[in-house]
């Protein structure tokens, strides 16, 4: 739990100091525009929070408490849900989804869920699952597909689903079914290229 947190404090750093460099050089380029460079620090950390934890609106409603005004709301929507777009459209996943995985796949403590997971993975061009039908992911008992987001499409898997390259997938795992996310995770990742 203290790794989170300080994973978390180091993204609001980190972001403060980004947007604090992009203020300064926006200052430098339109020194007549803007007036307060210190103030992208603000907006800055907020997006990369957003950025790594992929939680647009907790990042702008920490921000508006810790500031207590409304006068970044604009900034701060912008920012936020541009960084969330930027990461979604590279692929990157969120830092806690990340984090826990590693942990469970760690000295095969996989067998320790104590609860159903709820994760999201994305079929990557040239995984092992695309171009197959759910039935023959070799899914175990306890895992459920529920949706398939393909595009602006998001529907309910059924067992001739077929998966296509770029389609998200969220998976429900009970705790007697952990192994399903290493197979979850290998199957959608993309495969070695043979050279």
């Amino acid at each position: 739990m203290a790794r989170l947190a300080a994973s978390s404090l180091l993204s609001w750093y980190l972001g403060a100091l980004l947007g604090l460099a992009v203020g300064e050089v926006a200052y430098l380029v339109f020194p007549s525009t803007i007036t307060h460079p210190e103030a992208f620090a603000v907006v800055g950390m907020a997006a990369y929070f957003t950025a790594i934890v992929r939680a647009p609106l907790t990042g702008i409603v920490l921000i508006v408490e810790m500031t207590n005004t409304y006068a970044q709301m604009l900034p701060l929507l912008v920012a936020c849900f541009s960084a969330y777009a930027v990461a979604d459209f590279v692929m990157d996943r969120p830092i806690y989804e990340a984090l826990l995985e590693r942990d469970l796949a760690r000295d095969g403590r996989l067998q320790d869920l104590q609860a159903p997971l709820v994760l999201e993975y994305m079929v990557q061009e040239g995984a092992r699952f695309e171009g197959k039908h759910v039935h023959e992911l070799g899914l175990p008992d306890g895992c459920i597909l529920v949706t398939l987001h393909r595009g602006l499409m998001e529907t309910v898997p059924t067992m001739q689903t077929r998966l296509e390259a770029g389609d998200r997938l969220t998976a429900v795992i009970a705790p007697q079914a952990a192994e399903a996310l290493l197979v979850l995770r290998e199957g959608c990742d993309s495969l070695p290229t043979q050279e």
